[in-house]
């Protein structure tokens, strides 16, 4: 079977299970994962190194290719046939090649779709700042920064920037000019990307990973010359992308740092996906927002202040995880274990939902 006729079985395979990614790896029959639950596809062929080695070669550009053999992964879109987009990553595991196929939704969604809370929406209305969206991976937070981008674009002239690694979802300018720099092809690094736009008229900066070093440092300099700044990051919760940000600031400025995170942030939305009773995902969201006691909390570096900030603050939009999904199980929306796997504090909220 030819490598085209290969990969069409098996993302029509994926695509009639509505699946949202696929995995490749030799020794196994493809894996998809649909509704957060991983399926093997028996019904296709088992996977020898060879077979994956000539998919990656398949698709892999030249620069792509050189990346793998320096780097020892890759991350890059996939085009399906001219039916659907996916972001590939191409790694070494045991010493062969595996793929990992993300699909890229066909359009973007809106926040109420999403189901994204209107405290998040209402952050929008400001004209500078920095906005955290994070979580852990498979949560969607390149999902939600993408459709309050869209939202932007559809609704305010603006000049927006994105700076992204691979670009996944593709905008089209509409009320704003929207203009997309790939990592690596654009702009050689995040880093570089975000000194150019400090001197740029652009109003919104998008930053879709906080992986290099002194990254933190220029993004809070970026806010602070007027720019509304999205960034998706790694961390589980508020707080401990709080922690994760000021921490990864260079201890010399760390003070600095932490007073001017305290001034431009505007808020965190945390969050994780579930699978929803009767298909599909549901959103779970941690969302801070700025008040004066939030900003002193930070500024006086006394973060275990803000889960009861949160919790009691709610006409400010505030919300802690465990209380979204708590509503969401007592809607009937997501089961109770699912939940509880996802709950920062697993006892107490086992406790409440007996």
């Amino acid at each position: 079977m030819s490598d085209t006729l290969l990969i069409n079985n098996i993302l029509n395979s994926a695509s009639e299970r509505k699946a949202t990614d696929v995995h490749l790896v030799a020794g196994s029959p493809p894996v998809v994962r649909v509704d957060s639950r991983l399926i093997t596809l028996t019904d296709q062929q088992v996977l020898t190194p060879d077979i994956v080695g000539s998919i990656v070669e398949s698709f892999l550009s030249k620069k792509d290719a050189e990346t793998l053999n320096e780097e020892r992964e890759v991350s890059t879109i996939y085009s399906w046939a001219g039916r659907s987009r996916y972001r590939a990553k191409v790694f070494y595991q045991k010493g062969f090649l595996a793929i990992s196929l993300r699909l890229v939704p066909a359009y973007i969604r809106s926040p109420k779709e999403l189901s994204l809370p209107p405290a998040v929406i209402q952050l929008l209305n400001k004209d500078k700042g920095l906005l955290i969206i994070t979580g852990p991976f498979n949560s969607g937070r390149t999902t939600t920064a993408t459709s309050l981008l869209e939202t932007l674009n559809q609704n305010k002239g603006l000049h927006i920037q994105t700076l992204e690694n691979p670009i996944e979802f593709l905008f089209s300018n509409n009320q704003s000019v929207i203009e997309q720099r790939e990592v690596g092809r654009d702009t050689p690094s995040y880093k570089k990307g975000i000194e150019d736009a400090v001197d740029q008229d652009v109003d919104v900066v998008f930053v879709g990973s906080l992986h290099e070093d002194g990254q933190e440092e220029l993004v809070l300099e970026l806010a602070e010359s007027g720019k509304l700044v999205i960034v998706v990051m790694d961390a589980n919760s508020v707080v401990s992308a709080i922690e994760r940000f000021i921490s990864n600031i260079s201890e010399d400025r760390r003070e600095w740092g932490r007073d001017l995170f305290s001034e431009i942030l505007i808020g965190i939305i945390a969050q994780r996906l579930l699978p929803r009773s009767g298909g599909g995902m549901s959103l779970a969201a941690e969302i801070l927002t700025m008040t004066p006691a939030v900003s002193s909390s930070i500024k006086d570096n006394k973060l275990n202040q803000l889960p009861s900030i949160m919790q009691t603050s709610k006409d400010e939009g505030m919300m802690n995880l465990d209380k979204s999904l708590m509503e969401l199980t007592r809607v009937g929306e997501v089961s109770p274990a699912d939940a509880m796997q996802q709950a920062i504090n697993p006892q107490i909220f086992k406790q409440n939902i007996s």
